[in-house]
């Protein structure tokens, strides 16, 4: 099918505001007689919160509200509702909010805060997952069973265990039987930080009239965070008005209550004033959220000829806290434990356990991040001992089209296969590497994933068409800075027969914005992007009827492209404006609504009971990688990254270039650089200065490569790109690692103390 704006590198068209300075971030917002809040943090990992004297701070002039959990008694959680929005007697973590401040100036709030005076009755702390399940270990909830949660989410009283879940398919123990090799393996994927640009920022206005709160923030799902927050408070969604802002970077962060929670609360004591909070760099690393961090023990049974017989897996996520999106993301990840691949026999078990660390959610891959660093890693143990060929062992058993994923659904818009052939051939694999040089040594290695979308889920648009033929495309769709604006705008483009230039996205607000679920799990292209394809459908017939009644001819005989109506035997008759203007003499406009909700698609089913775990689109990726490993001081340095996403048709190739850039630079600063130092629960390199990521320097050369498995229902073919991006990275260069010296790297991240001593006790 030809197309005029589908799979052209358009401009973006939020560029403009985002290199002059335009752009309004969180951190901008600006409100009339708007205060400035600020946050008492725990210095304990563990204690009760025995006094509070919050006397001092009122002696900071231009102080105007000071509250503890006591004034704001309230819970939050979309899953797991089991964390204050300031602490109310307990803290579980260091940097928990204990009281806050607003003020007329930041500084001022600042001072105030630091005069509030805390007595704490400490309590024994626990930071690992394996302390945290072991019996007798410290609790940090003793009253889970309090707590509202959703259906799913089982957890084990009596213990730090806030959900367990598992899935089985055949019999594991009679696949493990009939293996001619079995192989057991542990691994350990560490916490990161999200470290987006602009940090945590929301604004807060409460109404004393009619009791209502708009919250000015980044969240990158605007009608959850309202109706999280509406849950929260016990008040009607229409009380909670979100205004998004533009996002400077999120990465799964903004996707839940974070600054969002301490300005609503002093918002509520403002007298209708607005209330800004804005996390520090520190804030940000020590009081937010991170990534969770794993234990993965896998055992796999595999024939010699390299076909995979039998998995069973046993995951232990570190949760910290409090709940967040926890439990969804470790249940997904647990469920693509068994890779891209087919294998008859599965058991997972997956446990996740609070521990009095900040709190782990959402992150860039939602799961499948952690799991891809085990699987890939026991892919390439179990090639090399087998002495075949790592790629051709993913080839022999990877998913194709129609294949069956393990509940059964069978499988469309497979490209796994061309993107560990083309990945490879990118960097030469198969061919004789460079020779040692000195202390030198060359290694390749890949990785592969699978990941899904949260289905099924719903997206609304409308498009309203003005008299003089501009366009305004309403969406709650949200822009996080991967393009998600302009790759609408171009569907929208194309199915209504208009230049993408002629079209604003408006940021989203869910007093007047229709639903959608969220820019979260890949999801926005697929599923926003099919409600704007149907709208835009409806607009364009629309059009056409009005075309020919002015125009005195059948409807049926026009054509509408480039904002141009053309007569199927005379050319082109006249220009969008013209009709537009002779029909809205007076004023008036098209309007036109789409929704799209994967809900009922045949392309869902799946064995008995297991539709759940069915997935509207499936992403493939696969990263090949060329390292060179200094073996005296153990540094790795990583030559080049081919990364090659199916993404089922790019809309927009530079903007999916783009992404898997971003994305594998990302990969390779969580692999090699990026790590928590903690002591007793305290974040020791909570800056910038200390908490290293990649910067241009630590860059190879990425060569992005898009593959298209175009989709049956996908918009034009279309599936998602920007969550797979990151997670094979980091199995890709430990597997390169292995290639060049010999010696297994199985607990992240990869640093040169870790080489060296693998080195030293393998005897290298």
């Amino acid at each position: 099918m030809e197309t005029s704006y589908i799979g052209k590198s358009i401009p973006r068209l939020d560029a403009l505001d985002k290199v002059t300075g335009r752009a309004v971030y969180s951190v901008d917002v600006d409100l009339p007689g708007m205060l400035h809040g600020a946050v008492l943090r725990s210095p304990y990992p563990h204690a009760r919160i025995v006094e509070i004297d919050p006397s001092g701070a009122w002696e900071i002039q231009g102080v105007r509200v000071v509250i503890t959990g006591k004034d704001f008694p309230f819970t939050h959680g979309g899953m797991i509702k089991d964390q204050p929005f300031i602490a109310i007697d307990r803290v579980r973590f260091i940097g928990e909010a204990v009281a806050a401040v607003a003020a007329e100036t930041e500084a001022a709030a600042q001072d105030a805060v630091a005069r509030i005076r805390v007595r704490y009755e400490e309590l024994p702390a626990v930071f690992d997952p394996k302390d945290a399940v072991a019996e007798g270990a410290p609790l940090l909830h003793e009253q889970q069973a309090e707590y509202r949660r959703g259906p799913n989410y089982q957890y084990v009283p009596g213990t730090n265990i806030c959900t367990i879940r598992s899935f089985a398919k055949g019999d594991v123990q009679a696949g493990f039987a009939e293996a001619d090799e079995v192989f057991e393996d542990e691994f350990y994927i560490h916490a990161v930080a999200h470290t987006p640009m602009e940090t945590h920022a929301a604004a807060a206005q409460h109404s004393p009239v009619d009791g209502s709160y708009v919250v000015w923030s980044a969240s990158d799902g605007p009608h959850r965070r309202n109706k999280e927050l509406a849950d929260a408070l016990g008040i009607p969604i229409n009380k909670v008005r979100i205004l998004t802002t533009d996002a400077g970077g999120g990465f799964g962060g903004k996707g839940t209550i974070v600054a969002e929670a301490p300005a609503v609360a002093l918002a509520r004591f403002a007298g209708g004033r607005p209330v800004r909070v804005v996390f520090s760099r520190e804030e940000e690393l020590s009081a937010s959220q991170t990534r969770h961090a794993a234990y993965l023990r896998l055992k796999t049974g595999v024939n010699r000829d390299g076909t995979l017989i039998a998995r069973s897996a046993d995951l232990l996520w570190d949760k910290g806290a409090y709940a967040s999106k926890g439990p969804e993301v470790t249940y997904r990840g647990a469920l693509t434990i068994f890779g891209p691949y087919r294998i008859a026999h599965l058991e997972v078990r997956t446990r996740l356990a609070y521990t009095n660390k900040q709190i782990a959610g959402a992150y860039r891959g939602f799961g499948t991040t952690q799991v891809t660093w085990a699987c890939e890693s026991q892919m390439d143990i179990i090639a090399h001992r087998l002495g075949i060929d790592p790629l051709e062992l993913r080839l022999k058993n990877c998913l194709v089209e129609n294949d069956r994923y393990i509940n059964g659904q069978v499988m469309r818009g497979v490209g796994l296969t061309e993107t560990l052939e083309r990945a490879s051939r990118e960097i030469g694999w198969g061919t004789p590497k460079s020779p040692a040089s000195g202390v030198l040594r060359r290694g390749r290695g890949i990785a592969t994933m699978l990941k899904g979308t949260v289905t099924p889920t719903s997206s609304q648009c409308t498009i309203n068409v003005n008299q003089d033929g501009s366009i305004i495309l309403l969406t709650s769709a949200v822009e996080v800075g991967a393009g998600q604006k302009t790759v609408l705008a171009q569907i929208a483009a194309e199915a209504i027969g208009v230049d993408p230039s002629s079209i604003i996205v408006p940021n989203s607000d869910t007093l007047k914005s229709p639903f959608d679920y969220g820019t979260t799990s890949s999801r926005v292209t697929y599923h926003n992007g099919n409600a704007v394809r149907l709208a835009g459908e409806k607009v364009r017939r629309r059009i056409l009827e009005i075309a020919g009644e002015i125009l005195k001819t059948d409807p049926a005989r026009l054509s509408l492209s480039c904002g141009r109506i053309f007569e199927e035997g005379v050319g082109e008759r006249a220009g969008l404006k013209e009709v537009l203007s002779q029909k809205f003499v007076r004023g008036g406009m098209i309007w036109e609504e789409g929704f799209y909700t994967a809900s009922g698609s045949p392309l869902l089913k799946a064995d008995q009971g297991l539709q759940a775990m069915s997935s509207i689109f499936w992403m493939f990726a696969t990263h090949a990688v060329e390292v060179e490993v200094d073996i005296e001081t153990g540094v790795v340095k990583v030559l080049k990254i081919a990364a090659a996403h199916d993404v089922g048709r790019a809309i927009n190739p530079m903007l999916c270039e783009q992404q898997i850039e971003g994305s594998v630079i990302m990969g390779l600063s969580n692999t090699l650089l990026e790590e928590f130092k903690m002591e007793n629960g305290r974040v020791l390199n909570n800056t910038l200065a200390d908490y290293k990521v990649a910067t241009m320097m630590d860059l190879p050369e990425i060569v992005p490569i898009i593959v298209e498995a175009r989709h049956p229902e996908g918009p034009f073919g279309a599936k998602g790109i920007g969550e797979p991006a990151a997670a094979p990275a980091a199995p890709a260069i430990a597997n390169a690692v292995f290639d060049a010296i010999g010696v297994r790297i199985k607990d992240l991240p990869i640093t040169p103390e870790k080489i060296r001593a693998a080195l030293k006790s393998s005897g290298k």
